[in-house]
């Protein structure tokens, strides 16, 4: 598209005041939400991608104005459509559609004029996590792992929003599922662990039913080559982290902060487990595989940095 390539050149300053008029972003926004093509949703999208991925100035000459006449509010129903349409048809032509709109929104999230009505927008906040819990993610896993992100980021604004999905185990599994999608983004697989620490340290354990408590173990043991394959994987990433003291800190943390809450909810397993019936404790929740899940935990040093 021909606005996107002068938003990225080096006439984007010239390009984003020749855009600024209300009336031409009032069109932009209106093409973007009431087409039925899906290549010119994608297009339309991409051009606010082009917005963000310019300059601040044109970040500063296009995005409050946008903000103001609605931006947010169109990108909650266009991603309400999407998911819809994967919910229900499942579309392959739609799936870049899917994904254009969640990099705009994750990009938006950290920017200071868009980050306040993204971030405490609970329809959002919804959408993406049925995202997380979508059972073929193959299908969509670009997006998976963007909406990992967007999590990660609205939870560090808005904290008090894990709350809603604190007892969500298909949730909490999804989360897990993403791993094998994330291999090359060190990044992403730290958002993720954040998200997934947020969701544990509200997990109350020692008030929770021996039944309601198996559910977890359940999901925790089932993801242990998952947990392992990435911890492994981290150890080559800890060099890359360590040239930003604050950043790789605060990302360690929320693996480290994950690991001791598996570990407490394991140990409050196995303290409960002589009082189980037995068809409760076999299969899955093995001594072996309790375990070899204590193993992997501990063998990442989880005693290394405070919570």
């Amino acid at each position: 598209m021909l606005l996107s390539s002068g938003l990225q050149g080096g006439e984007c300053i010239k390009w984003a005041e020749a855009l600024q008029f209300e009336h031409i972003l009032s069109r932009i926004l209106w093409v973007m939400e009431n087409t039925l093509n899906p290549q010119l949703i994608e297009k339309s999208v991409g051009l606010l991608l082009s917005m963000i991925e310019s300059q601040k100035e044109v970040e500063h000459i296009l995005l409050s104005p946008l903000m103001k006449l609605g931006l947010a509010s169109v990108l909650v129903n266009l991603l309400t459509f999407e998911m819809s349409k994967l919910t229900n048809d499942r579309i392959p032509e739609r799936y870049p559609v899917l994904d254009v709109i969640l990099r705009a929104l994750e990009a938006l999230c950290v920017i200071d004029v868009c980050s306040q009505e993204i971030c405490s927008n609970k329809e959002i906040f919804q959408l993406v996590c049925d995202l997380i819990k979508f059972p073929d993610k193959v299908e969509v896993s670009t997006s998976c792992v963007t909406a990992g992100l967007l999590i990660a980021n609205i939870l560090s604004d808005v904290p008090d929003l894990a709350s809603s999905i604190s007892q969500d185990l298909p949730f909490l599994q999804g989360l897990f599922d993403i791993f094998p999608f994330t291999s090359d983004d060190s990044e992403a697989r730290c958002a993720l662990w954040n998200v997934i620490a947020r969701f544990l340290v509200r997990v109350r354990e020692d008030e929770m039913s021996a039944s309601n408590l198996r559910q977890y173990v359940f999901i925790l043991l089932s993801k242990s080559d998952v947990i392992e394959d990435d911890l492994f994987d981290h150890q080559f990433d800890e060099k890359k982290e360590n040239e930003s003291l604050a950043t790789s800190g605060r990302k360690s943390d929320a693996r480290i902060l994950a690991l001791r809450r598996i570990t407490s909810i394991l140990n409050k397993w196995n303290a409960l487990k002589d009082f189980c019936e037995k068809d409760m404790m076999e299969d899955y929740a093995t001594n072996e595989k309790i375990g070899r899940l204590l193993d992997i935990c501990h063998g990442h040093n989880i005693s290394g940095t405070s919570e």
